[in-house]
């Protein structure tokens, strides 16, 4: 069985009263301090016993001469952090405290203070830099809801919400170490009793919040490398949200046209399977056909009609329509302000669009939380292509 214990340490660890507090209490629980970091402490267990800790800030570090002044006025080096050095007492022995003129005690702490607010400015200026490239990817985005179906996007605004905690976490420490600083200078003395259970279960709650964010943030690139998957669609009938080529054309000189093959997938007929947080179902679907023996109506040149699907199940089917407007914004009115735009009241789809002009025809359609965009290019009317519909809805395998 273990004799030490990990501890994190939500709170600051500037915050010397508090901090001498905890351990104290520690100490009587059984719990005796060895090691401090930025972000845990090590206890080793023992017996209960009343000990009192002293935190102070020594720089440059104390030669062992003053270590030994420390030990016979009573006080043990326990362990240290930087300039930062801890101190232990037996209660009862009732030693002479480190310091006794909060004023000179102050001193102590100018240099610390100092470089902390040194990595407040550094921190401040990268902060600025960091947001200046972020925030325009979110507020020019013409097409926000369309983006954040993407993982990595999803990941940015999470990223940026880490970074922004750790940023404040940094000034939070020293705007601690300042107050500490001022109030020693006024003439008032450290409490080493200072309740420290209400503040580190307020900033215990909300270090664990983001931490489950970083994990979170750190995830999702991981899973969905995990997800994602491409292969070429097969000829025959497959259970996916998708309308075929062939049930659209109903045509028997119809064959697939060969696109170019890399690594065994056929990337003029292929399924794109993708995961992101908002959209746990994704899939871009691609068929392009030929008909050898008929030609375009312009003679360009033999027929060949093509179809792309994009499915999107949802996490909240309330961003439906706000999908389907930026699916929209991307692919029809940005780029093609002349294409028809039709909506038709459906009695199988929440929302039904129909964009087209000549060959080309775009449907969006959605149900619940789940959407399909459709961009055909051949001859067979829209009308016959959202009659297929209905079956592509509620099918999803992968």
């Amino acid at each position: 069985m273990s004799k030490t214990v990990r501890k994190f340490i939500p709170d600051d660890i500037w915050n010397l009263g508090r901090s001498e507090s905890w351990f104290s209490d520690m100490a009587k629980m059984g719990l005796h301090l060895r090691k401090v970091g930025l972000h845990f402490a090590v206890f080793e267990k023992g017996e209960p016993q009343k000990t009192k800790y002293r935190m102070d800030i020594i720089s440059p570090a104390p030669t062992e001469k003053q270590l030994e002044i420390y030990k016979e006025s009573g006080w043990q080096l326990v362990t240290g952090l930087k300039e930062l050095y801890i101190f232990s007492s037996p209660e009862e022995a009732n030693y002479p405290e480190l310091h006794t003129d909060p004023m000179e005690q102050s001193y102590t702490l100018v240099a610390l203070n100092r470089r902390l607010r040194n990595q407040v400015i550094a921190l401040s200026l990268f902060m600025m830099l960091f947001l200046g490239m972020m925030l325009p990817m979110f507020f020019l985005e013409r097409t926000p809801i369309l983006a954040l179906m993407e993982a990595s996007w999803f990941q940015r605004p999470l990223l940026m919400f880490v970074e922004i905690y750790v940023f404040y976490i940094v000034i939070r420490n020293f705007v601690v170490l300042r107050r500490l600083k001022n109030s020693l200078l006024e003439g008032r003395p450290i409490n080493h009793q200072e309740n420290w259970l209400k503040p580190r279960l307020i900033n215990g709650a909300i270090s664990a919040f983001f931490l489950v964010i970083a994990l979170i943030t750190a995830c999702i690139p991981l899973v969905e490398i995990a997800q994602s998957k491409s292969y070429t669609l097969p000829e025959a009938s497959v259970k996916l949200p998708v309308v075929r080529l062939a049930e659209i054309e109903k045509n028997s000189g119809l064959e697939r046209e060969e696109w170019l093959n890399i690594r065994g997938i056929e990337w003029g007929n292929y399924v794109s399977y993708a995961w992101s947080p908002l959209a746990p179902v994704k899939y871009l679907i691609s068929e392009h056909g030929i008909v050898r023996n008929e030609m375009w109506d312009d003679k360009s040149g033999s027929y060949s009609p093509s179809i792309e699907t994009n499915y999107y199940k949802l996490l909240f089917s309330s961003m439906a329509d706000s999908l389907i407007y930026n699916l929209m914004e991307r692919h029809v009115e940005y780029l093609d302000p002349e294409l028809k735009v039709q909506e038709l009241n459906s009695t199988h789809f929440d929302k039904l669009i129909v964009a087209q002009i000549g060959i080309r025809k775009e449907i969006f359609a959605s149900s619940g939380n789940e959407i399909i965009y459709i961009k055909y290019f051949g001859k067979v009317q829209a009308e016959d292509i959202i009659a297929l519909l209905p079956q592509a809805f509620g099918i999803c395998e992968r």
